[in-house]
């Protein structure tokens, strides 16, 4: 979610904006948003936990954050080739910083909010964020982490294939139980750094500039095939497979990469590419606008349609923090988002 350079590294690249990846990212910040929202509701008794709603959430949650870690690693590549010092700079700026002001915010208000929510928030503990990241926020820190580490291996001449290998091998060590200590960030490393590395790979190869050539009968067949794979996984349970997840991801990340390129060849719907654009900033603020909408209308007004909630909270969760954006752009406000 984080805005990296959208051009690539390749012998066919060109300094054109991949316009995919932008569709490919608001289809990724419109399944966050939704399954946040839809947890929320469950956890706020206003939808029940029926079959329906856990295979929803376990096909969402399936591939939704690796395809986000999948599109960084895209155009990881060009940044790594910074000197490390301006590289790490840049990533403060535009994850970190992100991170530290967001995950103030919102556990702050959740603070404040504790008593209509099934939460218990503690301000003493916030300090703690420096090295336990808290809600959705791991995926930034996260984040943050491993492309430090794709940086510094790089300026070993470790390639970005080898950078892969290593990332499996790591992925591996959870297969059979390895230990990684206290510190929990390094188990988000270790399940998510393969979607980046992978990604690393194909955008520093060819056939990153040949998908959007690909025919439309094909991007059809990929989309619909990816997607009913991981239904079938979700049907089978084979996401408790830790040695399947990945794979079940994979095909996830090339539906949605399919489908991103259907949306841009027909160019129907711009809203999802304006969602993709600006994907970090939905990111940081749509839990704190889909909670404070579903507390308002369950607290205030009783309501408790789980359909209307789930529309409006995912709706709200999307376009608040969009305007919230467009608010702060003209003043210092416009910090809140990124330190450039």
């Amino acid at each position: 979610m984080a805005n990296n350079s959208r051009q690539i590294q390749t012998p066919l690249a060109t300094k054109q904006r991949v316009q995919w990846v932008d569709y490919a990212k608001g289809i990724g910040i419109f399944l966050v948003v939704f399954g946040h929202t839809l947890r929320g509701l469950v956890n706020s008794s206003i939808l029940d936990t029926s079959m329906i709603v856990v295979s929803i959430d376990q096909w969402i949650y399936s591939f939704h954050m690796p395809l986000f870690f999948y599109l960084s690693g895209l155009f990881i590549e060009r940044s790594a080739s910074k000197p490390l010092r301006k590289f790490v700079v840049s990533k403060l700026k535009v994850i970190a910083y992100p991170y530290l002001v967001w995950s103030v915010l919102q556990t702050v208000l959740q603070a404040i909010a504790s008593s209509y929510t099934n939460s218990s928030v503690s301000l003493g503990n916030l300090w703690r964020i420096i090295y336990q990241p808290v809600m959705q926020y791991w995926f930034l820190y996260t984040l943050f982490v491993i492309m430090v580490v794709y940086a510094i291996v790089r300026k070993f001449n470790v390639s970005s294939r080898v950078f892969l290998i290593l990332a499996i091998l790591f992925y591996l060590t959870q297969i059979v139980d390895v230990g990684l200590g206290s510190w929990r960030v390094l188990y988000s490393v270790r399940r998510y750094a393969i979607y980046l590395a992978l990604g690393a790979v194909v955008g520093s190869s060819r056939f990153m500039s040949q998908l959007s050539q690909w025919k439309t009968q094909t991007l059809l067949m990929v989309t619909i095939a990816g997607f009913c794979a991981v239904g079938l996984a979700v049907g089978f349970n084979l996401m408790a497979v830790k040695l399947l997840t990945p794979i079940v991801a994979i095909f996830g990340i090339a539906a949605s990469i399919a489908l991103a390129i259907l949306l841009d060849r027909f160019n129907r719907i711009e809203f999802v590419k304006q969602w993709g654009r600006l994907s970090l900033e939905i990111f940081v603020a749509h839990t704190i606008a889909s909670a404070s909408l579903r507390i308002f209308l369950q607290y205030v007004f009783g309501f408790t349609n789980p359909i209307a909630h789930l529309i409006l909270g995912t709706a709200l969760g999307i376009y608040a923090p969009i305007a919230l954006y467009r608010i702060c752009q003209p003043s210092r406000l416009r910090y809140m988002f990124r330190l450039v």
